[in-house]
């Protein structure tokens, strides 16, 4: 057999599997409950709504959805972005511009491969969404971690490292952050802070790249609660990214990017070489799904959807785990996050709990300091049924039970 090992690329020379991938594995044995991916619920996808739609396509519109697009995206779903950016999301359109992605997870690695050279330090929140950090790695960034606290990142953190940076040469290419019901920690920026990052953007010229595939999840308050950082102005380099998986479904990959004209259109350059162009059927019925409004009924019934499993799944948590065990209460989108108690490993945890048929993801794979990620797990609440929650997490607390007089 061939060596290739002389030909990879260092960037390839980088790459791991996904620890996530891995730990699924387990949790797609047969009999196992699963609380690992963060999948939305696939009992409540809009098939109807979908159906409907591709039965009153008229030629025109079933030869765009069969034909090859454009690299930016099907116009009509362009302009109807633009609407309902500016409507829902406050963001101020007029001199943005947007390019449909295949998936929010292609936006964030087009926007490493323009913006990372190898050894650019990129800031993240620690912890952070793994698949994020998985581009920013493959495009040779060096990751530097930005504490979470309840209300958000710990924005006086992030300025003095922004600081210390400068005074040792070093300017950091940008700041990645998740503001509304963060994966996999489940908590939301504040308005303060968000003012703050903004501001913070200003002054020292770092791009945020602001990441919200489940602002439109939330349990209590309205949209004007979730504002994104992007709406609070232009004049500070933030680049928002949106994507359909959580609020139509994920099959269909698509999300998008909005951002000035200059950095829009190296990544559409970019993308070019990637896949040329996202799914035209799936642009073309995303476009109708949002212009006949079907979005907001179907997010109304989601929101209360996951919001009685998430309810549900926190209190069994409260009956079935130990005091000494911590957790975050999202106020949106599908996940819980524990701290376990001093000295347990999340491994460790996982090799008991998948004997018993109960599966979750540890934290090492979200944070840069994997000794410190050892000591959390994230609950996916989204793709489980009540019956699987209830099951579950009584027999996730028996395991930390057990893990815990093995330590003693």
């Amino acid at each position: 057999m061939f060596d290739y090992n002389e030909y990879f690329s260092l960037s390839s020379q980088k790459m791991k599997a996904s620890k996530i991938r891995e730990l699924m594995k387990f949790a797609s044995m047969p009999d196992v409950i699963s609380f690992a991916g963060g999948m939305p619920d696939p009992l409540n996808f809009p098939f109807e709504d979908v159906k409907n739609i591709i039965n009153n396509w008229d030629q025109k519109r079933s030869i765009f959805a069969m034909q090859y697009g454009s690299t930016e995206g099907y116009p009509p779903l362009l302009e109807t972005l633009k609407r309902r950016m500016k409507e829902k999301k406050g963001i101020n359109i007029d001199d943005q511009r947007i390019v449909v992605t295949t998936g929010g997870q292609q936006a964030l690695f087009l926007i490493s491969r323009v913006l990372i050279d190898p050894d650019d330090i990129v800031l993240v929140e620690e912890p952070s969404f793994i698949g994020a950090m998985a581009s920013f790695l493959a495009n040779l960034a060096k990751l530097v971690g930005i504490p979470l606290e309840r209300d958000g990142v710990d924005v006086d953190f992030l300025e003095k490292k922004i600081v210390e940076l400068k005074k040792s040469g070093k300017k950091p290419k940008f700041f990645y952050t998740i503001p509304n019901f963060q994966n996999p920690a489940g908590v939301t920026m504040s308005l303060e802070k968000r003012k703050k990052i903004y501001d913070i953007s200003k002054k020292y010229g770092l791009v945020i790249v602001e990441d919200d595939p489940y602002g439109d999840l939330y349990f209590k308050n309205d949209d004007s609660f979730y504002k994104p950082i992007k709406s609070l102005g232009n004049d500070a380099p933030v680049l928002y990214v949106g994507s359909f998986s959580k609020i139509l479904c994920p099959g269909f990959r698509l999300g998008w990017v909005v951002g000035d004209s200059q950095i829009i259109e190296k990544i559409a350059l970019a993308k070019q070489s990637v896949d040329a162009c996202s799914s035209s059927f799936g642009q073309v019925l995303a476009n109708d799904y949002l212009e006949k409004n079907l979005i907001d009924n179907y997010l109304s019934k989601m929101r209360i959807i996951y919001r009685e499993k998430k309810e549900l799944m926190i209190e069994k948590i409260k009956e079935f785990l130990p005091d000494s065990v911590k957790y975050t209460n999202p106020d949106g989108g599908f996940f819980i996050y524990l701290d376990l108690p001093e000295k347990m490993s999340g491994e460790k945890l996982f090799a008991r709990a998948i004997k018993s048929k109960v599966a979750f993801v540890t934290g090492e794979p979200f944070h840069t300091d994997p000794v410190e990620g050892d000591r959390h797990l994230r609950l996916s609440f989204s793709n489980s049924t009540n019956e699987e929650i209830n099951k579950g997490i009584k027999m996730l607390g028996e395991a930390i039970k057990e893990e815990i007089q093995s330590l003693k």
